[in-house]
């Protein structure tokens, strides 16, 4: 049986084999290819005074933002695995000896970028960098909402309750849901979101479509939620094409050729789940915050980040991410 009650041998002095792990290769070469030339400017405008103790650099409390959307790390959580993971500190820049941002500065920080309306500056500043790389946004493209779940309360004693008031009830397939949704724009190969826009849940899809949409989308595939006959002939007059999935009515099923052209369009309008499946499977993103504004804001950011990691995913493919031993 083995026990890890041994006396100490010489081998225990020297130091073990590391071995490069597939985290620390995203963030090596993420570290090469992002452009945080941004911060420079917001960090004079949220340190225009002198007085007081030095800051941490913006640049370094940003990127700790984006390990949160990758890894979906709380506050507390994003400062433990800092201070414990190596592949963390050697992304953030930081030797042995310096100081590490607790949760609280963390937290401070993001809050004042939730007013400056950060979020929307990134994702502005992430399309351009993709764009300068080569990434075109084609004319298609395909728009879907998906349902985030927040606590819903309980009772105090006084009557009040520790819902989130901005937050609503909704119904999906006789389930109750409680949150926010948010709906957003793909390019038609579900690779990159264009566009978000969140809302509360009991909001109905096709009321946001205009939020994430500009007119010039030559072709637009939605599901049957969106179904609206002024808008399809609306697509029509101006030469796009509206591909809705056709819905069936009460005593009025669904034809063959219905069906056949919903198989057809689906398979291309599928693509705008595969961000909601890394986004919520593998980046780990839940509701962590109170009101629409923090919502919408995490929402862009993860959104923002997403983009950004499936851009390193298409420049080295998963099979060359494997572990390596280091050298």
């Amino acid at each position: 049986m083995r026990t890890n009650s041994h006396v100490p041998s010489f081998a225990d002095l020297c130091e073990r084999p590391l071995k490069t792990t597939r985290t620390a290769i995203f963030l090596k070469r993420m570290n090469s290819l992002l452009d945080l030339s941004f911060t420079e400017t917001l960090h004079e405008s949220l340190h225009a005074s002198e007085v007081g103790r030095a800051p941490y650099c913006t640049k370094l409390l940003f990127k700790i933002l984006l390990l949160q959307q990758w890894y979906g790390l709380s506050d507390c959580e994003a400062e433990e695995q800092i201070y414990e993971r190596q592949s963390f500190q050697e992304f953030l820049g930081l030797g042995k000896e310096d100081p590490i941002p607790d949760e609280s500065t963390i937290g401070k920080f993001r809050n004042k970028l939730e007013v400056r309306m950060t979020d929307i500056t990134f994702f502005e500043e992430v399309a351009r960098h993709l764009s300068s790389h080569g990434i075109t946004w084609k004319s298609g493209a395909s728009v879907d909402a998906t349902i985030i779940e927040t606590p819903k309360g309980r009772k105090r004693k006084d009557g009040t309750s520790t819902r989130d008031i901005e937050a609503s009830f909704t119904q999906k397939n006789s389930r109750s849901y409680h949150g926010y949704k948010h709906t957003t724009k793909t390019s038609t190969d579900g690779k990159y979101i264009k566009d978000t826009f969140t809302s509360t849940a009991k909001d109905h899809d096709s009321i946001h479509l205009n939020k994430v949409t500009d007119g010039t989308e030559n072709v637009l595939f939605v599901d049957s939620g969106y179904a609206n006959k002024e808008l399809k002939k609306q697509f029509r007059e101006e030469g796009r094409f509206f591909g809705v999935i056709n819905r069936a009515y009460r005593n009025t099923p669904l034809s063959y050729s219905q069906k056949k052209t919903n198989h057809k369009r689906s398979s291309v309008r599928c693509r705008v789940e595969h961000p909601y499946g890394e986004i919520k499977i593998r980046m780990h993103f839940k509701a962590r915050y109170r009101g629409l504004r923090k919502n919408s804001w995490h929402f862009r950011m993860t959104a923002a980040a997403y983009n950004l990691k499936r851009f390193v995913g298409e420049l080295f493919p998963a099979q060359k991410q494997a572990l390596v031993w280091r050298a």
